[in-house]
């Protein structure tokens, strides 16, 4: 038995040893400011992001461990929860944006100088928390004014000219209101 334990505990240690690094992830609440996103692990350099695509999961839940993702970690910049895996307006923040790389939203062709949004949710079937939709607006109006995005550089798009598009659930007009000025 104490043999059996032994190689036991030696393989549990290999495991540790061996084991990647985890993915580095880091998360906003929904009350937390966002002056955080521009610490990453690679400088940010302004004139690199020129626009912003939005786009929805389609899915009822997500978080870093559900949404896709390859081993760079979340196909997304940035992904903002909706209660369902995540808290409600809680921006995570993924590997691709600390590194400073291209996302690669899922079925979506768009310009790799684009910072990529995430809401979680099937948009088409539920509309966005009201949370959702403020920190969206917040995070959006904090990357238009750092990177000088102008309004017409938001990109949604309609389910039907887009994979993943934003569903027909987004309060569209509120958030132009709010943001696409």
């Amino acid at each position: 038995m104490a043999g059996l334990m032994g190689i036991l505990t030696l393989v549990s240690i290999g495991f540790l040893v061996f084991a990647p690094a985890p993915l580095k992830l880091t998360s906003l609440l929904a009350i937390e400011p966002l002056d955080r996103i521009f610490r990453t692990e690679v400088g940010v350099t302004n004139s690199r992001w020129q626009s912003i695509y939005i786009h929805q999961s389609k899915t009822v839940t997500g978080d870093a461990q559900t949404l896709p993702a390859d081993s760079a970690g979340l196909n997304d910049h940035f992904v903002i929860g909706n209660g369902e895996g995540a808290d409600d307006g809680e921006i995570l923040i993924s590997p691709r944006w600390h590194k400073q790389a291209a996302a690669i939203p899922n079925g979506a062709s768009f310009d790799p100088n684009s910072v990529c949004i995430c809401l979680v949710g099937d948009l088409d079937e539920t509309a966005p928390s009201t949370a959702q939709v403020r920190r969206l607006g917040e995070l959006v109006r904090t990357l238009q004014s750092r990177f000088r995005i102008p309004a017409q550089r938001i990109l949604i798009r309609d389910v039907k000219d887009d994979p993943a598009g934003l569903g027909e659930r987004f309060p569209r007009a509120e958030f132009g209101r709010d943001v696409l000025k």
